[in-house]
């Protein structure tokens, strides 16, 4: 079947509303808030829209409420860009999702998710021809977890490759619970706080003997690659045969780390595309540049602003 998607992205559409703040409230507390925005968000939908910005053929399913003001909002994002919106469905009993984000002046944020329409995503709402249509399937952040299951699945007997980035909605359900769909998983992208979670680790110091105990685990289900993204320190690459700590771009100050993973997600999907290769060497360059474009992202306000162009993606210096 001709590829007619580089990516298809399976999650939750959000709209953000983003509070500037000068500090957190504490108990009995109010805060003045001298700033609201609003802004489409939600993580796959977020990784959707930064790949098709950097010109990958893309299409997006979640489920957002029918014909409410907020989903109208990130329908116009998405055709704006000339995004794929055939698949997206849609909920007659609920609306569209929303997240409070406050962020206060030391880039510090606290986030508060409704997910309304998009939790109730199901597996009747994924189509095998629609997962036959991509070269590439990335799912993420969704506490549902039985449209993820049904797309990998389909995936996987058809030999497409699954990228899962999970997020704290799916790693709090516990490493029993989620096991299924990690079983049919290719690539797993997952936090430091999101792998300490799932391991139950005690000690919050990720380590690599920390770490090679752990991925075993993992490696036992059928994964192939897992990706431990660490903030300021950079992403650890593993495999079965070997592990790396890559470092991270220099950035001159962070305003906002909402959407650094999905940002970060977004490189590594695009370097993967160019050759669906799980070489050590070539997954290595994917996480340079989701490196570099998570560091561009959480120098401006917002989860996709900050985003940039192919032409400034420098790929020969990244490849140094």
């Amino acid at each position: 079947m001709v590829k007619e998607f580089d990516v298809l992205c399976i999650g939750a559409a959000l709209v953000d509303i983003i509070a500037k703040i000068e500090r957190h409230p504490i108990e009995d507390d109010e805060v003045f808030v001298p700033n609201l925005q609003l802004m489409s968000g939600g993580a796959a939908a977020n990784t959707a829209y930064a790949c098709k910005l950097l010109g990958l053929k893309v299409a997006f399913i979640g489920k957002i409420g029918y014909k409410d003001e907020f989903g109208n909002k990130i329908i116009n994002d998405f055709r704006e860009i000339s995004l794929n919106t055939t698949l997206i469905k849609y909920s007659q009993e609920q609306g569209t999702g929303l997240a409070y984000v406050a962020i206060d002046r030391s880039g510090d944020r606290r986030i508060y998710a409704y997910s309304g329409a998009a939790n109730s995503l199901s597996s009747n709402d994924i189509k095998s021809e629609d997962i036959l249509k991509s070269k590439t399937i990335f799912l993420s952040s969704l506490k549902n977890l039985e449209p993820f299951k049904k797309a990998a699945k389909i995936a996987k007997k058809n030999k497409i490759p699954i990228i899962l980035n999970p997020g704290m909605l799916v790693i709090e359900q516990g490493y029993n619970i989620i096991q299924g769909l990690l079983s049919n998983i290719d690539i797993l992208i997952i936090s430091e706080r999101e792998f300490l979670y799932l391991f139950q680790v005690v000690d919050s110091k990720l380590n690599k003997h920390v770490i090679k105990e752990k991925v075993t685990n993992l490696f036992k289900l059928g994964i192939e690659v897992i990706v431990i993204t660490m903030g300021k320190k950079g992403a650890w690459l593993i495999n079965s045969e070997k592990s790396e700590l890559i470092k991270p771009i220099k950035v001159d100050k962070v305003i906002d780390t909402t959407g650094a993973g999905d940002a970060f997600s977004t490189g590594f999907i695009y370097g993967f595309i160019k050759n669906l290769s799980f070489k050590f060497e070539d997954l290595k360059f994917n996480v340079k540049i989701g490196n570099f474009i998570a560091g561009k992202c959480i120098q401006e306000l917002g989860a996709r602003n900050g985003i940039p162009t192919t032409d400034e993606i420098d790929l020969q210096s990244l490849d140094h």
